[in-house]
């Protein structure tokens, strides 16, 4: 299958949903290298850490629903693709569009659950974390085609919380898996993901091709 023409891409936009403690900002350099590929970039914002799970999930399907664009794909980064599963799930919308999930721990995380043992590691890790991920475990409903990226270099602090590998440094590779779901390891650390050429071609080829 040959390229996709650039002008073929303006009805199609994608949506960046960011993790915990993080506020969009940094997935500008991933925006911006799928911007140069032709797609139209937003990026949702939300309470990562004093907020809820089902609020954000809401507040994200009103945002792909307001944005203007036929095809509305997403992309979430660690907590952001947990976010993103709890919208597809409860109030997926009318919008088409594929999904990518960067780092997100979909079948659990022994992070979050080692910090949640002291009270302190609870307060840092916030609601969402706790609703989405410990309390409950993620689901993947289904119904849309998703493609799951881990990385393996384990700079982090998982390094601190002997975490096994092979790992990013705060989810383990194992932890991101989906059954059903496309799933590719690179070379990158957790936040090294947002930065990755590899991480922004497979995005590319995945909106454009499936």
């Amino acid at each position: 299958m040959g390229e996709v023409p650039v002008e073929t891409m303006k009805n199609e936009a994608v949506v960046l949903v960011h993790g915990l403690w993080m506020t969009g900002a940094e997935m500008r350099v991933l925006g911006r290298r799928l911007e140069e590929s032709g797609f139209r970039v937003r990026y949702f914002r939300y309470r990562s850490w004093r907020g809820g799970l089902a609020q954000a999930a809401v507040a994200l399907r009103d945002f792909v629903e307001s944005t203007d664009a036929e095809r509305v794909h997403l992309v979430g980064h660690s907590l952001g693709g947990i976010v993103i599963a709890k919208m597809v799930e409860e109030a997926p919308g009318s919008r088409p569009g594929r999904v990518a999930m960067l780092g997100s721990p979909m079948g659990g995380s022994a992070a979050a659950r080692i910090l949640s043992r002291r009270r302190a590691g609870r307060w840092l890790a916030g609601g969402v974390i706790r609703e989405g991920i410990v309390d409950h475990a993620p689901r993947w409903p289904g119904g849309r085609e998703l493609l799951v990226v881990a990385g393996d270099i384990p700079l982090g602090s998982g390094l601190l919380l002997g975490l096994e590998r092979p790992h990013d440094g705060v989810i383990r590779v194992e932890e991101t898996r989906v059954e059903g779901a496309r799933s590719v390891t690179v070379r990158a650390s957790h936040v090294g993901l947002l930065l990755s050429r590899k991480v922004a071609a497979l995005l590319r080829d995945h909106f454009r091709k499936g």
